[in-house]
């Protein structure tokens, strides 16, 4: 049990001590988050930090489908904010398994919080994000 609490009093990671990849793509999807709540058509700024306009669109479509799955609203940080979020890290986690096609570990990270159908979804779409995304802008 000590272990658990030790692991649960760590802070969370400073956005400027991750990998770029996993940095990056947690400042695109605040980005992205803050465009669909503010009804601002952010699609040409995503596009230059993720390679292209389909990475763009499946972010966004990754987010809001992210949002309607989720029982309280998905945390995230201000564009400018360097610390993360449970969530922030979360996503980061269930990016990595589903560009690895681990559907299992997926499953066993978010059966918890989401159901069969919103987790069947969701990974579809980080799958989908993770295809288009070029990481291109460094």
């Amino acid at each position: 049990m000590g272990a658990i609490l030790e692991q649960l009093l760590k802070p969370l990671p400073d956005i400027r001590t991750m990998p770029s990849v996993e940095a990056r793509l947690i400042i695109a999807f605040r980005l992205a988050i803050v465009g669909i709540q503010n009804n601002y058509d952010c699609a040409d700024h995503l596009a230059d930090r993720l390679g292209g306009r389909l990475a763009a669109t499946r972010i966004l479509i990754m987010a809001e489908t992210i949002g309607f799955a989720w029982a309280e609203p998905f945390q995230i940080g201000r564009p400018c904010c360097s610390q993360t979020t449970p969530d922030e890290i979360w996503l980061v986690a269930a990016l990595r398994l589903a560009a690895g096609n681990n559907r299992p570990a997926f499953d066993s990270l978010s059966c918890e919080m989401l159901g069969d159908s919103e987790r069947e979804r969701i990974f579809n779409d980080l799958r989908n994000f993770v295809a288009a995304y070029t990481g291109s802008r460094g």
